[in-house]
Order: C-alpha cells, then sequence, then structure tokens
C-alpha cells in the first residue's frame, strides 16, 4: 500500500529541490536550535512581513513542551478515544518523546545505527540533503 519511507523521502525531496518557490524544507533539528531564524524564514518563503514581534509568541506557543501539553489534552478527548477504539487499539500511539535533538541514540544500537547509515547512504546517494542527525 506504501512505498516506504525512502520513496516517500525522495519524491518528496526531489520536488521540493524543484520547486523551491512553492516547497520549503524545515528540519526539526534546525528549528530546535534556531527557532526564530527559522520561523523568519518560513515567514519569509510565505511573503508575510513585519512579523518579528509575533515570531517569539509563535515560538512560545509551539515549543516542544506546549506541544506535548496540547497532545495530552488531545488524548483525553472522547472522540479520538472512539476513534481509538474503532482501530482496536488499547493505546493512543506516542507522538512526542523529548523533544532533543540526537534522542533516537536512545533507541538504537551500534550495530542499528550502522545498518540504518548503510541503508541511508544506498538508498539515498543520489538525493542531495543535508539531514543533521545529531
Amino acid at each position: 500500500m506504501y512505498g516506504g519511507w525512502f520513496n516517500y523521502n525522495r519524491v518528496f525531496i526531489r520536488e521540493a529541490q524543484t520547486r523551491k518557490d512553492q516547497i520549503i524544507m524545515i528540519q526539526y533539528e534546525r528549528l530546535k536550535r534556531n527557532t526564530i531564524g527559522e520561523l523568519k524564514r518560513l515567514a519569509d518563503f510565505l511573503g508575510i512581513n513585519d512579523v518579528d514581534p509575533l515570531l517569539q509568541e509563535i515560538a512560545e506557543k509551539c515549543s516542544f513542551k506546549n506541544l506535548q501539553a496540547a497532545d495530552k489534552t488531545v488524548r483525553n478527548d472522547a472522540a479520538l478515544s472512539e476513534i481509538m477504539r474503532a482501530m482496536h487499539l488499547k493505546e493512543h500511539p506516542e507522538i512526542y518523546r523529548k523533544g532533543e535533538i540526537g534522542d533516537w541514540k536512545n533507541y538504537f544500537t551500534v550495530a542499528m545505527s550502522e545498518t540504518f547509515d548503510k541503508i541511508y547512504t544506498d538508498k539515498m546517494k543520489d538525493i542531495e540533503l543535508d539531514i543533521e542527525f545529531d
């Protein structure tokens, strides 16, 4: 049914690189390290001017802490619980972990990381993408 992570991202990245005036790519790691700068880049891409006074407010409202709190609120929503029951899921899937750059290392062994690196290099060798994993 689905083409897998690599196929999906290969298509998306090619489209994003071909249509830079229509698609902006924002990476979590860069957003986390330079929230205001990345939000400014997004506002510029959207053609929104005089957004500087709002950037701090947007950054705060979209902070990991606030998104995590909002997720807990949604999880308590009766409609979502009904959807989860209909899907035969006992628990709501975890969307947010810690929000820390490099947290994947807590889930991957060294061997798993090396295997991923080999597969990633093979599957994405012709794609120009600067991903920050740490």
